[in-house]
């Protein structure tokens, strides 16, 4: 059987997806076996608005790893996908839509209408980024796929609304809100973004005491410190400490705030720091959460002097009425200076609020909106991570601790968005401004006594549906229609008992799958998202949402710099799977260490692209030399027998193998992908191609044998000849390609369906009964696996291959030695010749020198050794007996290794090709030493040019040590 020369990624994967899904592979239903225990991952759904970026591709190809693996090991594996409807996100691009096609404003053409044009667009472009992860290879179960407005998701969004209303948990009240001027809606303190900006100003203002007192100074004025002159126009009190010895007397007088015609009063408050600034606040109650809460104390007025799109309003006075805020700081601090009213202005390192989706500065601005009271929540969310440790944060510093200290410092949530496209809050008014709160109108209007009522204009912040995600997708709905329901499988709802804390029972998926095993998401949104889906599940469930949390870091551009369109920085993962394959681009952000940042590098991918053609060509190999034997695949691989104990090849390669699936398993068990992926790569890269294939090239019974269906022990072959048998090559080949599926799905199956002997018998145990079974999928109006269209042969996957598990009693510490010191010896051979320039035509005598037991894994070993280090002959001896002009290198267990040169090089020639080499790179070593010793460079410099830097001074000073030391050997008198 042979393969093509080279592997095409792209035919591949067109292949293979298709077919997987036609097996039905991703469905949890594929699993047999009634005592298996479930595995379940929920993916972070991303907004319909978007398409693939490396963030999706690097927590993708983590989930996936997790589910492939899982489901290889038997598992009844759900991993369930989905898409948020993304409120402000999709709102904003319809408005954009109607504005530019039709001239026209939401306002306009209505509500009705409005969402039927975002319906209309969610259809036409909301499915982008599904098609991009049926591209990467995700095996996800796309008949579950859900959408956060999904009728069986908000059902049990009204539900969940009703309930905290009903318990008091959530109210409607007027309190200082985040509001984005140009979304026009109210943002969470976590949907606000923090920017420093150097060039801010700091304007100190002078009040004047209407009824001046005696004072130190004697000044009629007292001065206060803003950076938002503007809102001095709803300034309703000044506050000092009342400890403050300069304003005791002036406590209870009043000021006459200047551009307006109002008096206000100088009160006394703890809450002012009577050290920092002048020492007294302007407080301005309807415009800073702080002055809120001292007018709350001090039954102020709360003046509100802005519209919700920033500009002023009539409460600011006629000559700002309509005026943008900024335009109004500017004219503020004119008409200050012209009064002779502005003592300073100072140069102030200023932190904005920014929206975090459109970057506009956000005003604090008083508001009637919806909030959820946290009291109860907090604590749920607290107790957990406090008393049963989860979620259990991967890495566990510093989340474990920050996700704590946010939980324990947690404020009111605020709600209500000023939006029209989400999930419409479920409460109506009557004509007296009466609330009522329902699962529909109808039933409101039975609250209400038949009333005319009118529904709250505003939806529910995103987060809110989101933080139901855990269990909202598997069919949890609540109350609906008086009825206690659940929804099942794609869209059939069924009357059940609802969650534990009800008294109802769960629906199949929830009973099944939740808790989930684990959530990956990014560190931007542990509180939005992750401390929501934990309080909530808890509450509403009385399961946990997942027991771990693995936390990702950020894929950085090539400039170190975060990924954005203004930096055009950004890696496109579908341009990269065009250009190195979806396994290589899987394998690289797999190899990314948990939790770390990285910076996007083209050359550690092309690395695994490589690593894809090896694990071809190493394929391709062994089948063109594969003998009769080839066809013995085992049919139940639990682990690879003992081999014949003279070949220590074999004995090597499986005790590597092993060792190799042993330390695997414990990689994925702790969520170290990145070690996952080194063990891989090493194991296939130097074990199995560099070391045991080129010593079949050399040795064919090396690599003899064959495992036979009915044995675990591989069998000695039938002749010293390489063309009977490759058995063992071919059965650690597929062990290791079974290994590697998870990462790599797409060449592995390519790979696996062209070996000899590769069946669906080889499934795991869970898979083998009734194959035909898997194929077809889950229909919508049924949750019964489908039968397929067709049966026979062609349902083998190695998507369904057992995982391998390893065996630690096949681990063969000898066999490991000796190979290790056989390997040295070549190894070093090799690096005699190449540094000291020796043409690889010319083959020279290897002194070897070591204790009998050594000097016996060399005798044994001879003709590898000799072929592989391009030798003429060995000379093993207990010590080195050789000329002084030899170069020698120190192997392990004590063995030296020495090349006389005599004969081999042309001394004079090489010596000054030595010195020169030397010359140059002690050159740029000083160089960079230079550079190095540079403090004011060091200090400026980008960190990692630096680290860099002092990776290229290790690596030169180890050069110029072997150059020096070859140059020595060189320089004996003959």
């Amino acid at each position: 059987m042979e393969l093509a020369k080279a592997y095409d990624p792209k035919e591949a994967e067109s292949r293979h997806y298709e077919r997987w899904e036609q097996l039905g592979c991703f469905h949890p239903e594929v699993n047999k076996d009634a005592d298996a225990k479930a595995y379940s991952i929920v993916i972070p759904p991303p907004n319909v608005t978007g398409s693939l970026h490396m963030g999706h591709a690097l927590q993708h190809t983590i989930m996936d790893v997790l589910t492939r693996w899982k489901r290889m090991q038997g598992f009844r594996t759900l991993w369930l996908p989905g898409t948020d409807h993304a409120g402000i996100s999709v709102q904003r691009k319809v408005v954009e839509q109607l504005r530019a096609e039709e001239n026209k404003s939401p306002l306009d053409i209505g509500r009705e209408e409005f969402l039927k044009r975002c319906w209309a667009w969610k259809e036409e472009y909301g499915n982008t980024i599904i098609e991009q992860m049926r591209r990467e290879g995700a095996s996800v179960d796309w008949t579950r796929h859900r959408f956060t407005m999904d009728p069986g998701l908000s059902a049990a969004v009204r539900s969940v609304f009703v309930r905290l209303y009903e318990e008091g948990h959530i109210y409607r009240g007027l309190r200082i809100v985040n509001w984005c001027p140009k979304d026009k809606t109210v943002l969470s303190d976590l949907e606000v973004k923090e920017e420093t900006k150097k060039d801010g100003k700091l304007y100190y203002l002078r009040y004047p005491v209407s009824e001046p007192a005696a004072s130190a100074g004697g000044s009629d004025f007292i001065v206060v410190a803003t950076t938002r002159p503007e809102t001095m126009l709803g300034d309703t009190a000044v506050a000092v400490n009342g400890s403050d010895e300069r304003y005791k007397h002036l406590i209870g007088k009043t000021i006459a705030l200047p551009l307006t015609s109002r008096e206000i009063t100088i009160i006394a408050d703890e809450y002012v720091d009577a050290e920092f600034g002048t020492g007294a606040v302007k407080i301005t109650p309807a415009h800073d959460p702080n002055d809120y809460l001292v007018g709350e104390r001090h039954g102020l007025e709360q003046l509100l002097v802005m519209n919700m799109d920033g500009t002023m309003n009539a409460a600011a006075g006629a000559e700002f009425d309509g005026m943008d805020r900024f335009k109004a700081r500017e004219k503020v601090v004119e008409m200050f200076d012209e009064l002779g009213l502005l003592e300073k202005v100072e140069d102030y390192e200023i932190t904005l609020p920014v929206c975090e989706r459109c970057k506009t500065v956000v005003e604090p601005i008083l508001s009637e909106q919806w909030f959820v009271k946290m009291d109860e929540l907090r604590d749920i969310g607290l107790d957990l991570i406090e008393r049963e440790g989860v979620p259990r944060f991967v890495p566990e510093v510093p989340h474990a601790k920050v996700y704590t200290t946010w939980l324990e410092n947690l404020k009111d949530w605020t709600i209500s968005r000023q939006l029209w496209w989400g999930h419409q809050i479920p409460a109506w008014y009557d004509g007296e401004g009466n609330v009522y709160v329902a699962h529909s109108e109808e039933e409101a209007r039975e609250k209400a006594g038949g009333r005319e009522l009118t529904q709250d204009n505003d939806v529910l912040d995103t987060w809110f549906s989101s933080g139901l995600w855990a269990f909202s997708t598997f069919g949890w709905t609540g109350e609906a229609g008086g009825q206690l329901s659940v929804v099942s499988g794609q869209s059939d709802e069924k009357s059940v008992s609802s969650p534990a804390t009800d008294n109802r029972q769960p629906t199949t998926d929830l009973e099944n799958f939740l808790p989930t095993d684990v959530l990956v998401t990014g560190r931007d949104i542990i509180f939005l998202w992750v401390s929501r889906m934990m309080m909530l599940t808890k509450k509403f469930t009385g399961q946990t949402a997942f027991k771990d949390c693995v936390i990702t870091g950020t894929v950085l551009g090539k400039d170190g710099k975060p990924m954005s369109k203004s930096r055009k920085n950004g890696v496109d993962p579908i341009e990269m799977f065009d250009k190195f394959g979806v396994d290589a681009t899987r394998v690289y952000l797999a190899s990314i260490a948990t939790g770390a940042d990285i910076r996007w590098n083209d050359l550690l991918i092309e690395t695994y692209r490589n690593f894809a053609n090896k694990i071809w060509n190493a394929t391709r190999f062994s089948l063109m030399n594969a003998g009769p034997q080839a066809a013995s695949l085992q049919a139940d691989e639990s682990r690879l027998g003992a081999c014949d104990p003279t070949a220590l090849a074999d004995r090597w390669i499986i005790s590597r193998l092993n060792r190799t699936a042993l330390e695997l398993n414990k990689a994925l068990e702790r969520y170290e992908f990145h070690t996952a992926v080194s063990l891989l790569y090493h194991f296939f890269w130097d074990d199995f191609c560099d070391w045991y294939i080129e010593l079949s090239k050399s040795e064919p019974p090396a690599v003899a044998g064959g495992l036979t269906q009915d044995s675990e022990n591989v069998q000695p072959p039938a002749t010293a000849g390489g063309s009977d048998g490759s058995g063992v090559t071919l059965n650690v080949l597929e062990t290791a390609l079974r290994m590697l599926h998870p990462f790599m799905p797409y060449l592995t199956e390519e790979l696996w369906q062209k070996l000899p002997g590769t069946s669906a018998e080889m499934h795991h145990a869970a898979y083998k009964s009734e194959p035909p079974a898997v194929a077809g999928g889950l229909t919508q109006n049924s949750d019964n696996v489908q039968p397929p269209a067709t049966a026979g042969g062609s349902d083998k996957t190695i998507m369904l291959a057992d995982f391998p598990r390893g065996d630690a009693s096949l681990i063969d510490e000898a066999a490991e030695f000796e190979m290790s010191v056989v390997i040295d010896a070549i190894k070093k051979a090799r690096n005699i010749r190449a540094e000291m320039n020796i043409s690889p035509s010319v083959r020279f005598a290897v002194h070897l020198a070591a204790k009998s037991d050594v000097q016996r894994v060399f005798r044994d070993n001879e003709p590898q050794i000799l072929r592989l280090a391009r030798a003429e002959k060995l000379v093993i001896s207990d010590v080195l007996d050789v000329p002084k002009a030899s170069a020698k290198a120190v192997l392990t267990a004590n063995a030296t290794l020495a090349v006389p040169l005599e004969g081999l090089i042309d001394f004079a020639k090489e010596r000054e090709r030595l010195a020169n080499a030397i010359a140059k790179l002690s050159d740029e070593k000083t160089r960079l030493d230079g550079q190095l010793s540079n403090e004011n460079f060091v200090t400026r410099a980008p960190a990692e040019k630096v680290e860099a830097l002092r990776e290229r001074t290790a690596e030169l000073e180890i050069q110029i040590k072997t150059l020096n030391n070859n140059l020595s050997s060189l320089s004996i008198d003959q």
